[in-house]
């Protein structure tokens, strides 16, 4: 008994049924959703951290990996714009790099991870089906709000500004956030990243990433004054 109540609480399955309650008690979908996926990320790290190996980081501290990858950023895009519905361009640009790198890199570029888990504890088709909802979920909660959130329409988004802003998150994280955890712990995150991989094939992800965040811009432009405009007619 004590071993499945274990296996449950390490592999998050029971976040499913806090965000139920939290979404009963809200009745915000994005809300429950987005708090959903936060803690199923600090679960995991909180139970399995000590399962990697980082140098020059004690282990105590493993469990700052959760906040290292791009990814991990979205969690904190997605309650600042919460908070901050101006802040909404920069969240969707943010997911939408996350989202369609992530499936191209795994697809087409085959980028992994360097560090894969393997622990008889972690069941790792739960962990693959949370992967998956972090990296599909999230922009399409944000679509779904551009369509059915009225208070969208009230503000100009999208603009030069919003652009500037996601290029300024990605940099951030980038600078202020990856090259001090590679320069720490020698984890390069992404093999994309790892120093067998030639310049040349870096800067092309890099110019990738960036035409990403513009072609997200602009679909997120576009979508937004569709959809204003047949509110306006309707």
């Amino acid at each position: 008994m004590n071993e499945t109540i274990n296996l449950f609480i390490k592999n998050g399955l029971y976040i499913p049924f806090i965000s139920s309650i939290i979404y009963y008690t809200t009745n915000n979908f994005f809300l429950s959703t987005i708090i959903a996926l936060k803690v199923h990320s600090f679960n995991f790290f909180y139970w399995f951290a000590p399962c990697y190996k980082y140098k020059n980081l004690p282990k105590k501290l493993y469990f700052i990996k959760q906040f290292i990858r791009f990814t991990d950023t979205g969690h904190i895009a997605s309650f600042i714009y919460f908070f901050n519905p101006h802040f909404f361009p920069i969240a969707y640009n943010v997911h939408f790099i996350i989202t369609f790198g992530y499936w191209i890199g795994k697809i087409y570029l085959k980028i992994k991870e360097k560090q894969q888990l393997n622990n008889i504890e972690n069941i790792k088709i739960i962990e693959n089906i949370w992967m998956y909802i972090n990296h599909i979920v999230p922009l399409l909660l944000l679509i779904r709000e551009l369509y059915t959130s009225s208070n969208l329409c009230n503000y100009k988004i999208f603009i030069l500004k919003d652009l500037y802003y996601s290029y300024i998150w990605l940099y951030t994280w980038f600078f202020c956030i990856y090259i001090p955890w590679y320069n720490i712990t020698d984890d390069y995150v992404y093999s994309m990243f790892s120093p067998k991989t030639t310049i040349k094939y870096k800067i092309y992800i890099i110019l990738f990433i960036h035409f990403l965040i513009l072609i997200s811009n602009t679909t997120g432009k576009l979508i937004h004054s569709i959809n204003c405009n047949a509110k306006l007619l309707s």
